[in-house]
């Protein structure tokens, strides 16, 4: 099964924040513009984006992935361990990236992203989320 870069992008931050208790150096922050090149280029792929959505999908990466980078940052210099709580961080900013996503894309390619990786991890998220955030009937 094809792990999707976000996964990756998680847990080098999880263990960028865990690289100081265990080699007594800076950590290294993963390279944002690449993984949002290639997160890009896969969208595109995938979704065969025209020119305006290409735009606005890059607006919405180059906005909420360093957005997220930052708060990761702020939390782990809070001296916070716990990977649930970096996990409350990647879902809020991913689903904000899918809720935007959505209202750029075709009814068709909505579809396609939700059947990718993409969307399996969305749901994996959005169950997290509910389980976090129970609703009152």
């Amino acid at each position: 099964m094809r792990k999707t870069v976000l996964s990756l992008f998680f847990f080098a931050a999880l263990l960028a924040g865990a690289a100081p208790q265990a080699f007594a150096q800076e950590p290294q922050e993963p390279d944002v513009n690449q993984i949002i090149e290639t997160q890009l280029e896969n969208l595109t792929r995938l979704l065969n984006l025209d020119d305006v959505q290409l735009f606005f999908v890059d607006s919405i990466l180059q906005y909420n992935y360093p957005a997220m980078m930052d708060e990761v940052t702020r939390t782990r210099k809070t001296g916070a361990s716990n990977s649930e709580t970096y996990q409350v961080i990647s879902d809020k900013w991913m689903a904000a990236t899918d809720e935007a996503l959505e209202k750029i894309l075709s009814e068709e390619q909505w579809k396609r992203y939700m059947k990718s990786s993409y969307g399996k991890e969305k749901k994996r998220r959005d169950k997290r989320i509910g389980e976090r955030n129970p609703q009152n009937p």
